[in-house]
């Protein structure tokens, strides 16, 4: 029978593995804390930002909204019942608005 020290000794081994699937934390002791902080980040998925053109009609108050909310708006033109815009926005909000996307003048 394994001694509890050499049981632990083995558990956090196997835990500070760098394809290991476990981690073990004690938030009593303060342990593995910084492993499971570097493992969450690298695990999220991040959402790069482009520069993006559109032309959203005036009625689609839902996509203009989305982007005054979530993008970084550089230029703004009102014609003919659309919004051209130029902005940086996350690929996420990019997605939401593909429809309106129109190549770089």
């Amino acid at each position: 029978m394994q001694h509890k020290d050499e049981v632990a000794a083995s558990l956090i081994a196997d835990a500070t593995r760098d394809n290991a699937r476990t981690l073990y934390v004690s938030a009593v002791e303060g342990t593995g804390l910084d492993r499971l902080l570097e493992r969450i980040d690298a695990l999220i998925e991040e959402d790069p930002v482009s520069r993006v053109h559109l032309s959203i009609p005036q009625s689609q108050g839902k996509a203009l909204a989305t982007l005054e909310a979530r993008a970084r708006i550089y230029s703004r033109k009102y014609l003919d019942g659309a919004v051209e815009l130029e902005a940086d926005a996350p690929e996420s909000v990019v997605r939401r608005v593909r429809d309106f996307v129109t190549p770089k003048e």
